[in-house]
């Protein structure tokens, strides 16, 4: 009888509770790992997405904004610098993804003597662009220096 049965050998074939367990935990350890890359991946994304946006804004306001006043001589410029720099902020605007920006300006005045002075005056147009939600957080900011009554 004991000729047919197999001959027990001292080293165990196989895994053990044990391994399997800790290959388990192994595994668990790093798809958390992976998982918490994968959210800061996306959020940095998110982040960066928002951060173009704001950028690609700002930087049409401060074009248009120095296109309208650029080229004018002293006696127009001025008067439509004035105009600039008392108008409001553009409205709110989304982003693709949904994030509410707001744009703060900040303009220097025309100097009183912008039509008389004999050279021209140069003033500053800034904007930033903010989280509605949030306004410390800042996006991106764009400033332009003009020269007033440059033909």
């Amino acid at each position: 009888m004991a000729r047919w049965l197999p001959a027990r050998r001292g080293d165990d074939e196989g895994f053990g509770m044990v391994e399997v367990m800790v290959s388990m935990l192994l595994f668990a350890l790093l798809l958390l790992m992976t998982i918490a890359l994968l959210l800061t991946a996306i959020r940095a994304s998110a982040r960066n997405s928002a951060i173009e946006s704001a950028t690609q804004w700002a930087s049409e306001q401060v074009d248009t904004v120095h296109a309208s006043v650029a080229g004018l001589d002293a006696v127009k410029a001025c008067p439509k610098w004035d105009a600039v720099a008392a108008a409001a902020a553009p409205a709110d605007r989304k982003d693709g993804r949904g994030l509410v920006m707001r744009m703060i300006v900040t303009t220097t005045a025309s100097p009183a003597t912008c039509v008389t002075s004999s050279s021209a005056p140069v003033v500053t147009y800034t904007v930033k662009v903010v989280e509605a939600a949030d306004t410390s957080k800042v996006l991106a900011t764009s400033t332009t220096r003009i020269a007033l009554g440059l033909e």
